[in-house]
């Protein structure tokens, strides 16, 4: 048992110190965020948290489009690209028609290299006029 408490003591030593001062980065995409109380992204060592995106359009295969081109533009004001997104959480108004819109947003993963990903159906959104909002984690490495 000593020898194991050694073990866990010296490994939990290991851990360079500046590893957990590194600052987490806050970047706004608009300025309402402040006004609301919420980052746009915010990136953790090599982890972007992309808040969710909110999306409207004439119908969903506008809005999905509206939603990963957004979300597109901010991977690349990272260097990043969609084969780097680990986690997607969709929030929608009206699930049957995000399913009808599966291939408008599987054109935005190239070579079919999905995130992990979760959709939920909500009453609404914060702006009741969307019918999506989508939330990505990223790694940047």
């Amino acid at each position: 048992m000593r020898a194991y408490s050694l073990l866990v003591s010296g490994l939990l030593c290991a851990v360079p110190a500046a590893a957990a001062e590194v600052p987490l980065e806050r970047h706004a995409l608009g300025s309402w965020e402040a006004d609301i109380g919420y980052s746009g992204v915010v990136r953790d060592g090599d982890t972007l948290y992309v808040s969710g995106v909110p999306c409207r359009g004439q119908d969903m295969q506008a809005a999905v489009r509206a939603c990963y081109g957004e979300l597109t533009k901010i991977l690349q004001r990272f260097g990043a690209d969609s084969s780097q997104v680990v986690k997607e959480t969709a929030y929608t108004t009206d699930m049957d028609a995000l399913v009808k819109a599966i291939p408008a947003r599987k054109a935005f993963f190239a070579d079919g290299r999905y995130p992990a990903a979760s959709w939920v159906q909500v009453s609404r959104l914060f702006n009741a006029e969307d019918m999506l909002e989508v939330e990505w984690t990223v790694r940047l490495k």
